[in-house]
């Protein structure tokens, strides 16, 4: 199973430069196209509904095909897009394209977190940050690729590295032997966490559903807002020159990488819930010191504080949720991938629209209120847990 987990490593790296490609050379596009920025919210928009519909359609071909086709399927798909977007087709052709990149990037992401719920059950967290991590290096990696050809005016080849990487992982996928049982016992382990809450109803099983999937709608909220706005934020909130304003963008991912390889070594200490009650509680804080102090060089302190902050809250909601419903790894990570999809497809268009007519300041709070809104969540999961629980467990803390 250990070639499974590198060459997963690899596909969340692969995913992690996909999903910021089209960002990266989104100026370069729109003027090649010679179409406005409402037509580059369409090309955003129709990716995010690709990765909406390839988490079903992934979870669903998990029933009949093995995780090795559906990845090098998915592989295949990536790497035919990001050719076609390398080519410069007819806008409505690179429409549907990125709706095929998406849609092929949440097939790996969904059937790859689901073999790590369903294998490393004693290990997901440790397991999942390091994914994260490698999602995160790509995603910090290709702007950088991208700024470099973009100098020598040769930036629609970011489509060809990425191609050509997916390409190369179609016949990994193609070829890779490994055993699922083969697993090594050794390893180091999460911090023991409370039994799930047992003799559920349906009710109740659901209504904790329910709620984890609000937390990561939530979650997707924040980063969502981060990740597109960051840069217009110290623009019009803190004055910062343009180029300035562009570092905050690098900190913020940079010190996000380095929380998720942080957050490996963390999880084998403290409970999940612990975990993430301590980050979006303190998450919270940054964010209403950053909107208070209105301070550009404050502001940059107070980004790296808030990317090594969130970087666990991701992967660490969904190992709870997981470790809530053992048995169910597949139904859960898909409903948890997909409605990170939903927020990343919703949040930044309300973000944006507020911003335009309300200010800066009120989209900075509604981050703020997104914070409070997962901490309930987290909260209701908590009382659940302390309701069920048994009699031999009221010594270890959630």
């Amino acid at each position: 199973m250990k070639r499974f987990a590198q060459a997963s490593y690899v596909m969340y790296f692969l995913a992690g430069l996909v999903i910021t490609t089209i960002g990266s050379v989104l100026p370069q596009i729109l003027k090649h196209y010679d179409v406005t920025y409402t037509m580059g919210g369409q090309l955003v928009f129709w990716g995010s509904i690709g990765f909406l519909v390839g988490v079903p359609v992934a979870t669903l071909l998990l029933n009949r095909y093995s995780e090795k086709q559906i990845l090098a399927l998915a592989c295949l798909i990536i790497a035919g897009s990001q050719f076609m977007m390398w080519s410069l087709p007819p806008f409505s052709t690179l429409l549907v394209t990125n709706f095929m990149n998406c849609l092929g990037t949440a097939a790996v992401e969904t059937i790859v977190a689901t073999l790590m719920m369903e294998v490393f059950v004693g290990r997901r967290a440790v397991v999942m940050s390091y994914l994260e991590v490698s999602f995160g290096l790509g995603a910090l990696l290709m702007p950088v690729i991208s700024s470099l050809l973009i100098s020598m005016d040769l930036w629609r080849y970011s489509f060809v590295v990425t191609g050509v990487m997916a390409l190369a992982m179609t016949g990994v996928w193609v070829f890779i032997t490994y055993s699922k049982t083969d697993l090594d016992d050794n390893a180091a382990k999460d911090a023991s966490n409370m039994a799930p809450p047992e003799n559920m109803s349906a009710r109740v099983k659901w209504l904790l559903l329910v709620f984890f999937g609000f937390m990561i709608f939530m979650y997707c909220g924040i980063e969502g807002s981060m990740n597109n706005f960051l840069s217009s934020i110290f623009i019009s909130y803190l004055d910062a020159a343009p180029f300035l304003a562009a570092l905050s963008v690098g900190l913020f991912w940079g010190a996000m990488v380095l929380g998720r390889l942080a957050t490996g070594w963390i999880i084998r200490k403290v409970t999940y819930s612990r975990f993430l009650f301590i980050s979006m509680a303190s998450s919270l804080l940054v964010l209403a010191a950053f909107i208070v102090l209105q301070n550009i060089w404050t502001g940059y302190v107070l980004i790296v504080a808030l990317g090594l902050l969130l970087s666990g809250v991701y992967s660490i909601t969904m190992v709870y949720a997981n470790h809530t419903f053992p048995g169910l790894a597949r139904l859960v990570t898909s409903l948890i991938t997909g409605l990170a999809g939903l927020g990343g497809a919703v949040f930044p268009a309300l973000i944006g629209y507020v911003m335009d007519h309300a200010g800066t300041s009120r989209a900075l709070w509604m981050t703020v209120g997104f914070a409070v809104f997962y901490l309930l969540g987290l909260a209701v999961v908590e009382a659940v847990y302390k309701k069920t629980r048994r009699p031999d467990q009221s010594a270890q803390a959630s």
